[in-house]
């Protein structure tokens, strides 16, 4: 159990830790199309985060399946659910100055992106 909860909570963390590091990154690379709030309408920087939230995604599915002993697929989508989650309200906040095409991928890609993580750590992991 505490191996279960451990492998969510891992995955959770390399998803944040990824995620608003390349974000960072995207933002003092593209700091001329960003507002003062870090916001962009670009849509090479638009394109750029959903890539990096995959990224982030596959890797955080991996950590979960690597961590968890077993059932390391539903461990990785209750992971999808809690990123989705968090994701949903990100999202409403920032709706009315990102586009919603942007907003609608990104919270979409969270689960598929978090499982397919778990097939990069091993078909043997695959339950």
């Amino acid at each position: 159990m505490v191996r279960s909860i451990a492998s969510v909570i891992a995955g959770y963390l390399a998803w944040t830790i990824v995620f608003l590091g390349a974000s960072a990154g995207i933002r003092a690379i593209f700091a001329d199309v960003h507002d003062a709030e870090g916001f962009t309408s670009d849509l090479s920087a638009l394109i750029l985060y959903l890539i990096v939230s995959i990224i982030a995604s596959l890797v955080a599915g991996f950590v979960t399946a690597r961590i968890a002993v077993r059932r390391m697929a539903r461990h990785a989508f209750v992971l999808g659910i809690l990123l989705l989650a968090t994701g949903i309200p990100v999202q409403l906040s920032a709706w009315d100055k990102l586009p919603p095409w942007y907003n609608y991928a990104f919270l979409a890609m969270l689960i598929p992106a978090t499982l397919a993580g778990v097939r990069l750590a091993g078909p043997e992991l695959v339950d």
